[in-house]
């Protein structure tokens, strides 16, 4: 099974799938930790070279992220 690593972007107070924008689409990996790997070089990299937006990256088992983490998404009250 494979392990996806997808990006979001937060862009007007709204998670946007990568996958919505050209050449972010998420990308496969055999196993969790080479992932995770290439989760911390994405964010090292944001660090060093800033995005128009804020990223967030998710590592995800078995098939692309659809979503933020849960206690990512804004709760209406």
């Amino acid at each position: 099974m494979k392990w996806w690593l997808s990006v979001f972007f937060l862009v007007n107070g709204h998670w946007v799938p990568g996958s919505d924008v050209d050449g972010w689409a998420p990308r496969p990996f055999d196993t969790e930790l080479h992932c995770l790997d290439h989760k911390r070089i994405a964010e090292e990299q944001c660090l060093a070279h800033p995005l128009d937006y804020e990223a967030l990256w998710v590592c995800s088992k078995g098939e692309p992220a659809k979503g933020p983490p849960q206690k990512l998404i804004p709760v209406d009250c």
